[in-house]
């Protein structure tokens, strides 16, 4: 009997000792410092979704979505965080990336002021208004989309650069009337700061772009695809538990990294950008044809995409999970 018993822990042990030998290693890049936003992606990480697919992640805070691009093109990293019109341009530049899921359909851009001192429910509403926007990003291209789509003279709005990280200040003090930028993001500062915004969702007017989802070098493609796609399935899950408990997903990320100065802060901001996701089900992360081609047609007609590529060449669906 102690024989079989020995027998048995010796086996256990082995296996034990033979699935951790056999776990992947997969280098995963962020397009920012830690956020509320990457909760669901640390999850994966935190709740052990990672490990139970066989792989051992490194998780990095990033510089930028177009470092992403270039990081995960050069194979310093396998996947990376980025939104689609960041990848987009990449692609059709020639990185030797793909996009592999795209999480949030819809471009989270919007048009921010303070509820009471704007009204923002037309996209006449700008007219007249001093736009806070942060020159060299995507701000400018998405505003550019919106004013093309909704017949905004460029006269019609007085731009003035500014800071991303000083947007919300400007906001407040009064020296801007509204902000382009992430809606998701901006919505949430404004709150944390006792603000009420008021938003104008540019998707709803004619701005045809998609969100943020994940991109891989071609090479991890051609030579393990099979580890992208337990990845992704890594991901999908830590994004299902976010969204059954946001706070309690607060709670355990925080414990680690350093994403938002409260769990209140967090669990807010977090709330507000699931709301505009995809729910984490069945066809997580899928892209669709059509929505390809209207952003990219849209990225043409403003000078963002040189080039006639097919829309196969941008995505690909062979490892959604």
């Amino acid at each position: 009997m102690r024989s079989a018993r020995r027998l048995a822990l010796a086996v256990l042990l082995l296996h034990a000792a033979t699935a951790s030998r056999a776990a992947e290693p997969l280098r995963l890049v962020l397009e920012s410092a830690y956020a509320p936003h990457h909760v669901p992606i640390l999850m994966a990480l935190v709740q052990g979704h990672f490990a139970r697919a066989g792989i051992e992640p490194l998780i990095e805070a990033g510089l930028g979505t177009n470092m992403v691009a270039v990081l995960v093109g050069q194979r310093a990293f396998d996947l990376g965080h980025i939104n689609a019109p960041a990848a987009a341009v990449a692609i059709s530049r020639g990185a030797p990336i793909r996009m592999v899921a795209i999480y949030q359909p819809r471009t989270a851009f919007g048009l921010v002021g303070l509820k009471g001192r704007v009204q923002l429910d037309r996209p006449a509403s700008v007219e007249g208004k001093r736009l806070g926007l942060t020159p060299g990003t995507a701000d400018t291209m998405a505003l550019s989309l919106f004013r093309r789509a909704n017949g905004i003279g460029t006269s019609a709005i007085t731009v003035i650069p500014t800071d991303r990280g000083a947007k919300l200040a400007n906001l407040a003090a009064g020296r801007l009337d509204i902000v382009i930028g992430d809606a998701t993001f901006l919505r949430a500062g404004l709150l944390a700061i006792a603000q009420e915004p008021e938003v104008l969702e540019l998707a709803d007017f004619g701005v045809n772009l998609q969100g943020f989802g994940f991109v891989a070098s071609q090479a991890l493609l051609g030579e393990n695809s099979d580890l992208a796609r337990r990845a992704l399935g890594a991901l999908r899950a830590g994004f299902t538990a976010a969204a059954a408990d946001p706070a309690g997903a607060c709670r355990d990320t925080r414990a680690r990294f350093n994403l938002a100065d409260s769990d209140e802060i967090c669990i807010q901001a977090l709330t507000i950008f699931l709301a505009s996701l995809a729910p984490p089900s069945a066809g997580w992360g899928q892209q669709s044809v059509e929505a390809w081609q209207r952003m990219i047609e849209a990225m043409r007609a403003v000078g963002e995409i040189q080039g006639t590529r097919p829309t196969s060449f941008y995505y690909t669906n062979a490892v959604i999970p």
